[in-house]
């Protein structure tokens, strides 16, 4: 009798343990799909860039565009070692390095849009 009882005893304690699985596995929360951040980007760059023919363009450290969307249209940038890319409305904005100083790393970007 004692290995009826032993055995019904183990056949409990396996049930009661794969039930509380079963139970852990319906209720533990499921992964939720949060939108990655990105660090190189595409991000919304808008707000770092002037119009070339905005009179704030002159004197300003911000990156000109030349677009005849000017910066009405979001302009989207990816960086990833130190190569930068920028878009808008789509079309991969043409980089121009604007010399602004003595020194190689005194410059002035500017983006021109190309509609073909």
């Amino acid at each position: 009798m004692l290995e009826t009882d032993g055995a019904t005893m183990l056949k409990k304690i396996l049930t009661g343990l794969a039930l509380a699985t079963g139970a852990a596995l319906l209720l533990a929360p499921t992964a939720s799909a949060a939108p990655d951040d990105n660090p190189f980007g595409p991000k919304d760059s808008t707000s770092s860039f002037v119009s070339a023919f905005d009179p704030a363009a002159f004197g300003g450290t911000k990156s000109l565009i030349i677009s005849p969307f000017g910066t009405s249209m979001q302009i989207d940038c990816s960086s990833f070692h130190g190569q930068s890319s920028c878009t808008q409305n789509g079309r991969v904005l043409t980089q121009v390095r604007i010399p602004a100083g003595s020194s190689e790393w005194d410059y002035r970007m500017l983006y021109i849009y190309n509609p073909f």
